[in-house]
């Protein structure tokens, strides 16, 4: 006996999609009510528009004119570090989550990269931030800034 050859699942889907589509027949009536006219209200007020965040403008433009001592200053060797850690394609996960305020923040740093033409990623942030978390306490031990917010967190 030859064998039938076996029908795909899909093989009616179109068919079985359209039906919904199809004028009903004339003995029957649609039984959705007829919707009840919109009462129209006065006209709203245009919105004022918020900043998108505080990274709305590039950071360079907001500490333009800011004093030395306010502008970061690492020293040159750990920006070094970092940026050949970061380099290197990373191959493990690491999940982190965040509250949407950061989740925001950190797709307006994507995004004001962008606009700028300088590509990045929130993968890639995550990593700076990180690699610089960790060779800020290898060089700085118990006066790093992990062990100072960790600290405060337990207080």
């Amino acid at each position: 006996m030859a064998e039938q050859p076996k029908k795909s699942p899909f093989a009616r889907l179109d068919t079985s999609l359209l039906r919904s589509t199809r004028d009903l027949p004339a003995t029957e009536e649609p039984t959705v009510p007829a919707p009840e006219p919109a009462v129209r209200s006065a006209p709203r007020a245009p919105r004022q528009r918020k900043p998108r965040s505080v990274l709305a403008n590039p950071p360079d433009d907001r500490l333009a004119g800011a004093p030395a001592s306010k502008l970061a200053s690492y020293p040159d060797e750990m920006i070094e570090a970092v940026r050949k850690i970061v380099r290197i394609t990373g191959k493990e996960v690491s999940f982190v989550r965040l509250t949407p305020a950061e989740k925001a923040q950190l797709a307006d740093i994507v995004y004001t990269f962008k606009k700028q033409g300088r590509k990045t990623s929130e993968t890639e942030i995550n990593r700076i931030a990180v690699n610089f978390l960790m060779e800020d306490y290898r060089v700085n031990g118990a006066n790093s800034i992990l062990v100072r917010v960790i600290d405060s967190l337990l207080a």
